[in-house]
Formats: C-alpha cells, structure tokens, sequence
C-alpha cells in the first residue's frame, strides 16, 4: 500500500501538468454550455449561485495568497453526496464568519419583517432545489381560488389565493339529544373530562355513518369562495379546516417566505343549503363570512360557529339556532344585511364588538337564552361566567351565578337606521362586557304593541340576608323571565341612548 504524501514529506503538486494548455475555445464553451444547462434546469437560481461561487472563491483565493500560499492545489474540491451535492463555498465560509453572522442577526432583530429577510436572502428561500422542481411552481401568483372535489363529492379542497389550504366536508352528527338519556346528560351537562368526552364521542361519532349530502365550491370575486350544500338533513355536520402545506423533496433546507403573508382564514363569499337542512356549520377559526349564509328550513340548528363576519355578510335562519358562535368582530353594514333568527337563538357567543351600521339589522324571532347550552368545539357555554367565578355562601351573603344567553366580549353599537329586535325576551341575562351604544335602538316584544327596551344591570346581583334591625340591600326587581338578572341586559360599562 502507497503511503500518503504527509508520511513520505513530499509536497503536493501545484496542479501543473506537462502537456499543452487546453484551448482556451473549447474551455468557454463548456462553461457556457454548463450554465445553459443549469439555467434550463434550475432556473435563474443556477446563475445565482454561480456568481455568488465564484466572488467567494476570488475573495478566499485572495485571502489566502496574501496570507503565504495556498494549502492545497485549486483542482481540489468537494466531492457531492448521495442526495446531491454538498453545501456551496459560499456558505461554509464566507456567510458562517463569526462577524458576518452577527451583523446578519442583529439586521434582522432591528427589522423583523420577513420582506427584509426574503430581499436578503437570509435564509435562503430556495437552497438546493432538485432540478425537477422549478422555482416557479412555488413563487406563482393567484387570481381565483382552486377547488377539488374529493369523496365523491362529500368534501371539496380548496386553495386560497395566499396558497393557503382548506378541506371543506360533511360529516354525520348526532342529534338525538332529547330523546337518548345518557348522551342528552353528558351533553347539556357540558362536562369536559376526558371520561365524559370520550364517552359524548362515543355516541356522537362524525366520521361513522357514512355522511348525507354533497357539498360543492365555486370561485367567486375577491378571492372568496361559494359553498352550496345539496341533500343534508339535520344530521349532517359541515366543517372548514385547514390544510397543512405540501413538503416537497429536497425543500427541507428551504425558507418558505410565503407563510409570512398568510393569514390562515377562507373568505366565505356564500353559503347555502339546499334542502333548508342541517346539523351545524363550524369554521370557527378558519372562515370568515363576507355574504349571505342561508338556511331556510324550520329545523332546528345546532351550531353555527365562524370566525367573523365582514361588511356584506349576513345570516338567515328558518327555525331555532341552539348556538352561534363568532370568533371575533360582527360588524354589519348595508341595507337588507343582518342576522335573521326564525324562532329561539338559546346562545350568542362574540368575542368582540358588534356593530350595526347603514341599515343592518339583527332580529331575533323569539326568544334569545331560552335553554341553555353547553360548551361546543372550542366554544363557550351558557355557563361560561361560573369558569371565572365560584358561588360563595355563608351565613350573611350568597353569590348565584347565573348562565348567559349571550355573552358579548366588545362592545354593542347600533347606528340611526339600525336597530337589534327580539321579537320574545331575554331569559338567560344577556351579558355584555362593554357597554352598549344606541340603546335606544335595542328591543324586546319587538314588532308587537308591548315593544320596549329591556332593562339594564351594571353589575351582576347580589342576594344578600342581615340580622333583623337592619336595612336589606335592594334587589333588582324581577321580569318576564324570571327573577333577575334573567330578563336583563348586563352591560358592564353602562349603556348610551
């Protein structure tokens, strides 16, 4: 076996050969047909890399010149492993330099958008792109929405115009709270151990019977998409949930620039069912509704839960709504647009302000907090104050609290032009944690002689029991409904005519 030149102290060759130097010519020419090839292949990434190689090479070349010579002859290089070639000079030296990667971190910590980073290239958006993948295919630019009909119609994929990726599908819900004793206690209930969930999943399974219906979805203007329902009944569940984004191969090492401007919400431009049946229509931090959701059936709805509703979005239901839940905002503007309720809505669940304006409306047939509700999804339910707070008794005060029938986190403002009806009463106090602007726009008994606004609380009552001799604290009188604070408008700020 031939030792090693550092065992036989013999220095390694300067890289000089003995015959004639090769033609000039014939040397451009293959470099200029490589990079032909490497721009069909890879695309302008291919001249990229190339500049950047040889900048770096010119500029360690030099370095080491001026530090006495070379280690080794130029000829000498990185050989490519079994996935493709190893990590470019440019990388492992001139980028990793202690000075340079602190410059480049502290640049980036002072402007922490990702539109720095990606006109810096730091990290790379694409490094070592597989030549069967080009660019192009992960940079293009939307102006509609894609659909794909998967099951056989019983769900349908869509793609957002910020690549961004939703399954849209029906499945089987139960729906036999009142006639099956067990499921019906664990359910109104609303227990949240895992004993009890597992046993309420048990009996209420949403992949098990095979789901009824089909479901179908259209491009619409502005990104937004239209869902139409056909052959549900009460029994049948719409979801909207995200996708996780295609990985391809060979991307690992790939900075995805694009998931900075997502924001992860379908633009829901329409959504109408059909036969004027269904169980629930859940989106509850996926969707938001921009036009009109419409289910004219007089059954009864389980739950509707979105993420929002914008301008232009509006909601008509024929019979009892059990549950709508909003994420966030409803804000309501336009002639003719609003929420229409044909009988009872048992819980309203905002998790921010809602607003009427030019016209909008939001009408209640009934009642609203007739029944209570236990929590659904990721939802709240009808017991949501008793999360925070605990009934205290003793001998001198007892502290009752009391299930909601709406329980609104922002604020209630409802313009000239506007109004907020119910056409019954508030039984389940409807609890607001701001304050409620256009009061005088707000109704119960709405439509019938008797129309008035309700009464209005500040703070939740206090039943208090003293010694005899004393002066008991006054008590809100009670209503309709029972006695207070059911009937009441709880606003904690307060109220503005």
């Amino acid at each position: 076996m031939a030792l090693s030149r550092s065992y036989q102290d013999v220095p390694r060759p300067d890289g000089a050969h003995d015959g004639p130097a090769p033609a000039p010519s014939i040397d451009c020419g293959r470099r200029i047909a490589a990079l032909v090839r490497g721009v069909r292949d890879r695309g302008w990434t291919a001249v990229r890399d190339r500049i950047a190689r040889a900048w770096n090479q010119s500029r360690v070349l030099a370095s080491l010149a001026a530090a006495g010579g070379m280690r080794r002859a130029r000829s000498r290089g990185f050989t490519p492993g079994l996935e493709g070639g190893l990590e470019g000079r440019v990388l492992l030296t001139h980028w990793h330099s202690p000075q340079k990667v602190l410059a480049i971190g502290a640049y980036h910590l002072r402007h922490p958008s990702a539109r720095a980073a990606f006109l810096n290239n730091f990290p790379p958006q694409v490094q070592h792109a597989p030549l069967r993948w080009p660019v192009s295919q992960i940079t293009r630019r939307r102006v509609a929405i894609a659909t794909q009909t998967a099951r056989g119609g019983q769900a349908v994929e869509v793609t957002a115009l910020d690549g961004s990726h939703y399954m849209i599908k029906l499945s089987y819900t139960s729906n036999t709270l009142a006639t099956n004793t067990a499921e019906g206690q664990n359910g109104q209930g609303g227990n949240a151990s895992s004993s009890t969930a597992t046993s309420l999943v048990s009996q209420q399974n949403a992949n098990y019977p095979q789901p009824i219906g089909t479901v179908r979805a259209y491009a619409m203007p502005g990104g937004r998409v239209g869902i139409i329902v056909d052959g549900s009944t009460s029994n049948t569940d719409l979801t909207i949930n995200p996708l996780g984004q295609p990985q391809m191969k060979g991307f690992a090492k790939s900075f995805a620039y694009g998931e900075s401007a997502r924001n992860h919400l379908l633009n829901i431009g329409q959504i109408t069912v059909t036969s004027g049946q269904i169980g629930a229509i859940e989106g509850f931090q996926d969707a938001e509704l921009s036009g009109p959701l419409t289910v004219n059936g007089t059954s009864s709805i389980d739950r509707i839960a979105l993420g929002a509703i914008l301008p232009g979005g509006s909601i008509t239901v024929g019979g009892d709504l059990q549950t709508l839940d909003v994420l966030n905002n409803v804000d309501l503007s336009g002639p003719g647009t609003g929420i229409t309720v044909g009988r009872d809505l048992n819980l309203l669940n905002v998790g921010g302000p809602i607003t009427l304006s030019n016209g909008a409306f939001f009408f209640i047939g009934r009642n609203i907090g007739l029944l209570s509700q236990p929590p659904k999804g990721t939802g709240t339910g009808s017991n949501v104050l008793s999360l925070n707070y605990t009934a205290v008794a003793n001998s001198t005060t007892t502290v009752v609290i009391p299930s909601v029938g709406a329980f609104i986190q922002g604020n209630i403002s409802i313009d000239p032009g506007s109004y907020f009806g119910i056409g019954g009463l508030i039984y389940n106090t409807m609890y607001v944690e701001g304050s409620v602007s256009g009061f005088s726009r707000l109704y119960i008994e709405y439509g019938s002689p008797t129309q008035t606004q309700p009464q209005v609380l500040t703070s939740l009552p206090t039943f208090s029991f003293f010694q005899v001799g004393t002066t008991p604290t006054p008590t809100p009188p009670p209503t309709q409904a029972g006695p207070a604070p059911n009937g009441y408008l709880t606003a904690l700020q307060g109220i503005i005519p």
